[in-house]
């Protein structure tokens, strides 16, 4: 079988969810893919990958709907995998997408005008025109089902996977006292953390009000909100610069790998407080580093996080303040939370993820 793939986002500086599920997914279809299948990866530039047949295809704007719509057409391949959302305007016979999540249905004020009706646009469209819609979560699935009248038998759920971080195992010594120094704090200073974009959607005004009530009763604790700047990063300052938190909230941007890997590892909990998520793979870090984690209890997030989680209502400030004192003050129900969390990051694996992924593309 000859099995097309959308590499164009496999490759990015930046990774953020899809990219990194994106190279995730495709790395394990490598892996596990027949002899017998032909495979094609798609992309916009050279991805350096040592015998795997890579069509480059010209175009920087509306890559998708141009310059691979056109290869389609000229040149379809039995199937084509898109690891995002959107489906290009010419399909082979089949097509397999995988949809992370309707994030903008549920928070519409988040999205420019122009995003929110582009991914309403190419959602219907994959919604008719996919042969299978791959989604990481139950709560994508109903999604779909309710707001595009998805059939169920279209749908197949395949949770993400976790793989130890590349940087645990670098041969290159981290120098925790550089990167503490850099972010403009000591590393035994206690601090909670949360990574992630900048952005509305995952609720950071409220979570920056909680840890202001927080602090009236633990007042050493610093917050380090690290990640990209998305829509809605101004609200943020402003309620940060009106509770006086200035020297409190630490947003160091975008961090790399090791610098991710030395905050995990010395952060007293780690906190998600989304108002929506598709899936939630910070939860699996936090696991793996052996942290608790505070999260909120919508949308997939109970699906990853099963019982190692402490949940909270995202909308509840005084919920969330309680929430983040009962997992700085009770040592023994945070321990018995991660070692939920250690036992429940087994269940994720990207191998497994691969082999179903495979299947239901050559289904």
């Amino acid at each position: 079988m000859k099995i097309g793939i959308d590499a164009s986002r496999y490759k990015h500086a930046e990774a953020t969810g899809v990219e990194w599920y994106s190279w995730q997914i495709i790395n394990g279809l490598l892996k596990v893919i027949s002899v017998d299948d032909e495979l094609i990866l798609y992309s916009k530039e050279r991805l350096g990958l040592e015998k795997i047949q890579n069509k480059i295809l010209p175009g920087l704007r509306l890559w998708t709907l141009k310059s691979l719509s056109k290869e389609m057409r000229l040149n379809p391949p039995d199937v084509l995998f898109v690891p995002s959302h959107t489906l290009p305007l010419n399909l082979p016979k089949k097509s397999v997408i995988t949809i992370h999540d309707v994030a903008f249905k549920h928070l519409p004020g988040v999205y420019s005008f122009s995003q929110f009706h582009y991914l309403n646009w190419s959602t219907k469209f994959a919604v008719k025109k996919a042969t299978k819609i791959i989604v990481p979560s139950e709560a994508t699935k109903q999604d779909l089902i309710k707001y595009y009248n998805c059939p169920k038998d279209k749908i197949v759920v395949i949770p993400h996977g976790f793989s130890e971080p590349k940087s645990v195992n670098d041969e290159k010594i981290m120098n925790e006292s550089v990167i503490f120094k850099y972010f403009d704090i000591r590393k035994n200073d206690p601090y909670i953390l949360f990574v992630g974009r900048l952005e509305s959607k995952k609720n950071l005004p409220k979570l920056v009000e909680a840890f202001a009530k927080f602090q009236e009763k633990n007042p050493d604790y610093r917050l380090i909100l690290a990640g990209k700047r998305g829509v809605g990063f101004e609200k943020i300052v402003k309620i940060v610069n009106k509770s006086s938190l200035a020297h409190k909230v630490i947003m160091p941007g975008y961090i790399t790998e090791e610098e991710k890997a030395v905050l995990y590892k010395n952060c007293k909990f780690f906190v998600f407080p989304s108002l929506y998520e598709g899936f939630g793979l910070p939860i699996l870090e936090a696991f793996y580093y052996g942290k608790a984690v505070l999260c909120s209890n919508t949308s997939s997030l109970p699906e990853v996080g099963g019982e190692a989680v402490h949940y909270v209502d995202p909308n509840d400030v005084e919920e969330m303040a309680a929430g983040l004192d009962k997992l700085a003050s009770d040592e023994k129900y945070a321990e018995n939370l991660v070692a939920r969390g250690r036992e429940r990051l087994k269940l994720f694996d990207w191998e497994k993820v691969a082999k179903k992924t495979l299947w239901t593309i050559k289904e």
